[in-house]
């Protein structure tokens, strides 16, 4: 890959310190948005029957959280793709091979995301919701969310390589301290969201009664990631990086 030149750099537009490199839509990234386009496909309500009855549309109603929780997961990945795009704008043969990955596990992924989040809400709900949900014993949880786990860290995996990458071709690129300092602080937080499902992945075997930690564990992830993230970005001496991120 040629360096960057400065007339294209100055052509480009700014936001949250970062230089947009790839605004432009490539076939990558239209393939990629395509496999998250159809994913959101496969959680939507009903996709094989129109509720005819108000008690049928009510019984359908009751798995809209699950929806919304499943397409906020989804969409948070696709976002933090669409920000490593947008940001790099890459298209070499590492960056085709990994997004190829990347739509591939999702579409996997979209399974056991929505049988989790369902399982979940019934639990929490005590039953009320998602009551068509089919009982599971305890061996069938526990796979479920070491299979989970497994398909979260794949995923946390193939993002950090993606950051990897543009650190990699950092003087092409032409990357700022602050962008590098970007870069590390996505690998640290996609890292601790791998860590937090590797986790999830050991410990349900051996919880037992106890089992529903394997699934509340991932909660932490809302304290741990803006903490580490915000620990090292201040490490780095970088102001704004938490907010970029």
């Amino acid at each position: 890959m040629q360096k960057l030149s400065d007339e294209f750099l100055d052509s480009c537009r700014r936001e949250d310190g970062r230089i947009l490199r790839g605004e432009n839509m490539t076939r990558i990234e239209t393939f990629v948005d395509a496999a998250f386009a159809f994913v959101f496909t496969m959680l939507v309500i009903s996709i094989d029957e129109i509720p005819k009855t108000v008690p049928g549309l009510l019984d359908l109603s009751q798995d809209i959280p699950a929806f919304l929780i499943s397409a906020t997961i989804i969409g948070l990945i696709w976002v933090a793709h669409t920000v490593w795009s947008r940001t790099f704008g890459l298209q070499d043969r590492a960056t085709l091979y990994l997004n190829l990955g990347l739509a591939m596990l999702v579409l996997i992924f979209v399974y056991p995301i929505k049988l989790v989040v369902q399982l979940s809400i019934s639990y929490f709900s005590g039953g009320v919701l998602q009551q068509n949900l089919e009982i599971m014993d305890v061996s069938e949880v526990i796979n479920l969310f070491i299979y989970f786990g497994l398909g979260l860290m794949a995923l946390s995996f193939i993002l950090i390589a993606l950051y990897q990458s543009a650190l990699r071709l950092r003087e092409q690129l032409v990357l700022s301290e602050f962008e590098i300092a970007f870069c590390k602080v996505a690998c640290i937080t996609w890292a601790i969201v791998g860590a937090t499902a590797l986790v999830s992945s050991l410990v349900a075997p051996v919880l037992g009664e106890y089992l529903q930690w394997a699934g509340l564990v991932y909660f932490s992830l809302w304290l741990i990631i803006p903490l580490g993230s915000g620990l090292y970005a201040k490490r780095l001496g970088i102001d704004g990086l938490k907010q970029a991120v």
